[in-house]
């Protein structure tokens, strides 16, 4: 079944897109700045001569003319293997293709970077590509709290405390160690905001626990001067 996407939108009777705005504009736009009559046997002729010039996708995305000389624009829109994604201008009189766009004459760089995106988005392979992202984040996911739980388990081992905060391991790094790792860390926020907050919060946190620990020993250890 063949599936096209208008990228205008038309109601029983409509003979032309629709315009909220065409009340206002009405008494001052004149007879050659308005849009071409667009009607759905105009759409029909659209389709008709995207397909003589050699779209063949099951999927495509109709754009008419807003202007008498804008040209109409018809585009593949699937990006299942094999990538279809070419286009072509139509003229708005007479539907002859005045420019095209076609995917086997893209650069390999362009090439990778459209598939590279589809890949990452599940759409290449359809069901399986979505199937084995699934699995990587999954592999992902468990191997960020497989490794955060050894080393959690590591530094409890050596610091003596069931709960370990990260500031006192922090504490014994070099200098150098410490300004390489604060200068990639507010990189790494400032790239990628979400990710720089919930770090903040969590060091923010971390701090302030390594902060009562502290306290606690202090006081334990302070000799008793009330005897």
């Amino acid at each position: 079944m063949e599936y096209a996407s208008v990228s205008t939108e038309l109601t029983a009777g409509d003979t032309t897109p629709q315009d909220e705005h065409a009340e206002h504009r009405g008494h001052t736009q004149t007879a050659n700045t308005q849009a071409p009559a667009i009607s759905l046997i105009t759409f029909d002729h659209a389709l008709h001569a995207a397909r003589q010039a050699g779209l063949e996708a099951s999927r495509l995305q109709i754009t008419p003319p807003t202007s008498p000389d804008q040209a109409w624009r018809v585009a593949e829109i699937d990006r299942r293997w094999p990538t279809q994604v070419d286009q072509v201008a139509l003229h708005p009189r007479t539907m002859a293709v005045i420019d095209r766009t076609d995917f086997a004459t893209f650069p390999l760089a362009a090439k990778l970077t459209r598939w590279g995106i589809d890949l990452h988005m599940g759409v290449l392979f359809g069901v399986i590509n979505q199937l084995v992202l699934g699995l990587l984040a999954s592999g992902i996911v468990v191997l960020v709290v497989w490794g955060y739980t050894l080393w959690w388990r590591r530094v409890s081992r050596a610091s003596g405390h069931r709960f370990p905060t990260v500031s006192e391991p922090w504490g014994r790094l070099p200098l150098g160690t410490k300004l390489g790792l604060a200068s990639a860390a507010l990189a790494l926020g400032f790239a990628l905001p979400v990710l720089g907050v919930s770090l903040a919060v969590f060091v923010g946190i971390d701090a302030l626990r390594w902060s009562v620990i502290k306290r606690r020993q202090s006081t334990r250890t302070r000799p008793d001067t009330s005897r």
